[in-house]
């Protein structure tokens, strides 16, 4: 029986993460950029999200944000910036309409900088209607 009561219970927190928001980040070399997509898995609660990337060379990296978040849907606008070594970018509903359930492209950035290291996930939240925090994660690579 106690084993019965583990593996239910183990078995309920798989079932909590895998139900969690995510931003999906991933890093490649590209010549002396680093190119990242960023992608969001939504179980369909959410309403926006933010997130906050460290860059390597902190201010003095150069950052092209043309494509941050240039593939959302239609319901959805963005805006990404960049100030003191980290790129902010924020999603969000005019209408506070639900993100779509599945993978959602969000965009693209480059970062230009001569420091070691990659771009990171320094910070992600999503909200629902209410604005209250959701359930969420981050999962990413770098490649080189």
């Amino acid at each position: 029986m106690r084993k019965f009561i583990a593996i239910a219970a183990l078995s309920f927190a798989a079932v909590s993460v895998a139900h969690a928001d995510q931003l999906v980040f991933s890093t490649e070399k590209s010549g002396g950029a680093r190119a990242a997509a960023i992608d969001y898995v939504s179980d369909g609660s959410a309403t926006s999200f933010m997130f906050r990337l460290d860059v390597p060379g902190g201010a003095n990296a150069q950052v092209n944000l043309k494509s941050c978040v240039a593939a959302l849907p239609k319901s959805h606008s963005g805006q990404c910036a960049f100030a003191n070594g980290q790129i902010t970018g924020l999603v969000f509903s005019d209408t506070n309409a639900l993100l779509p359930k599945g993978i959602i492209s969000v965009g693209k950035i480059s970062v230009q900088s001569a420091a070691v290291g990659e771009v990171s996930v320094a910070h992600f939240e999503a909200v629902n209607v209410e604005g209250v925090r959701i359930e969420s994660n981050v999962t990413g690579s770098a490649t080189k």
